[in-house]
């Protein structure tokens, strides 16, 4: 069976399973999460986090297509900019979801604070998805031609912005230690950039429209993108731990040797770092490495997101909170619910069939002009 074939299978499986999430969110409310007062944010808010930045690195890679000429990229425009549309559509439909009152998302067009990063933040998002349709239709046409290599370079500085304001989101919440950081934007673009890439070298094995030239090219990528995370992520973690800022090093703590430990070791570290480096490093001239390699590290940059947002949360602002007030909404215990769980599935696997389809439908076009504008 085509590998193209399996994807189908699962994103409609995943679909259909995924409806009961649906199901119990619409029917049931937030009572269905077990995100409460005390930890507003759960799942689906690290679900958002990380579908962003899935679509600021596959963007990346368009631009360095269109934008920056590198003709060895070109077979893989097309695939680039569909997932960058349909990762930022499950982004912004997980974040939707998790709304008090996702009905009211209007609002944010029509009362826009200028000085709100979260309100600017839906302009960027809707010039960028506006930006993603227009390069998709004009790449069937000519994908050499100025307009479109205008718009793909100006489309770069648009992700950048908005993927480093989606973790200054984060970095300016003076009242999380474990969030505030200037490093936190910078880290979101990264390991943004990073999962993004990763993702374009893994459907162009599995789509099989990657070149040994473009294969070797998104590699060396990906390499430099988890050198720089893994730098990055080191600076955050020794400083802050040696520093030893109470409430900074409690939720480092927790998310280096609590009960979800594993969460680090195994998925961010193990599966997200360590086997797609070796599989990078040993075996670069192997299609199904790449593929494993890129795969792991698009999957697991879920796991960061959630050591970033639940571990700040799940620590009390001051001594004695925890004691203070309880009952039911009144805990800093958080594991996702298996309505969580299943929406999230049901969101991906949307996500998932917006691209096969698209793809189907005018990539394949887009893709055989490419093609023969590199011969």
């Amino acid at each position: 069976m085509k590998p193209v074939r399996i994807l189908w299978i699962l994103a409609i499986a995943g679909f259909v399973v995924g409806l009961v999430g649906v199901f119990q969110r619409v029917a049931g409310g937030h009572t269905v999460a077990a995100y409460n007062t005390y930890v507003p944010w759960g799942l689906w808010v690290a679900a958002y986090a990380m579908m962003i930045g899935l679509s600021v690195g596959a963007y990346l890679v368009a631009a360095l297509a269109f934008g920056f000429g590198v003709r060895v990229l070109r077979p893989l425009g097309a695939v680039a900019l569909f997932a960058a549309l349909a990762t930022l559509f499950g982004g912004l439909l997980a974040i939707w979801l998790d709304l008090g009152h996702p009905a009211r998302f209007w609002r944010l067009f029509l009362a826009t604070n200028p000085t709100s990063i979260m309100g600017l933040m839906v302009w960027f998002y809707t010039l960028y998805g506006l930006l993603l349709i227009a390069l998709i239709l004009l790449t069937q046409r000519d994908p050499d031609s100025r307009v479109v290599r205008t718009l793909s370079l100006l489309g770069l500085p648009l992700v950048i912005v908005f993927g480093g304001a989606e973790g200054a989101l984060f970095g300016v919440v003076s009242a999380q230690a474990l969030w505030e950081s200037g490093l936190t934007p910078i880290l979101f673009l990264v390991e943004g950039a990073l999962s993004g890439v990763a993702l374009v070298l893994f459907l162009g094995v599995v789509l099989d429209r990657i070149s040994p030239d473009a294969a070797r090219w998104l590699r060396g990528l990906v390499l430099g993108l988890l050198a720089a995370a893994i730098v990055l992520q080191w600076a955050e973690i020794s400083t802050a731990l040696y520093a030893g800022i109470p409430a900074k090093a409690e939720s480092l703590n927790l998310v280096l040797f609590g009960p979800f430990w594993w969460v680090f070791w195994f998925f961010h570290v193990g599966l997200g770092i360590l086997v797609p480096l070796l599989l990078l490093l040993f075996a670069p001239r192997r299609p199904w490495a790449l593929a494993a390699a890129g795969g792991l590290i698009a999957l697991t940059a879920i796991a960061g997101k959630l050591n970033l947002v639940i571990p700040a949360l799940v620590v009390p602002e001051f001594e004695g909170l925890r004691t203070a007030f309880t009952g039911m909404g009144l805990t800093f215990d958080y594991f996702p619910t298996l309505a969580e769980w299943l929406l999230l599935v049901w969101i991906v696997s949307f996500s998932a069939l917006i691209f096969l389809a698209g793809y189907r439908v005018i990539g394949k076009t887009t893709v055989r002009g490419e093609q023969a504008a590199t011969v």
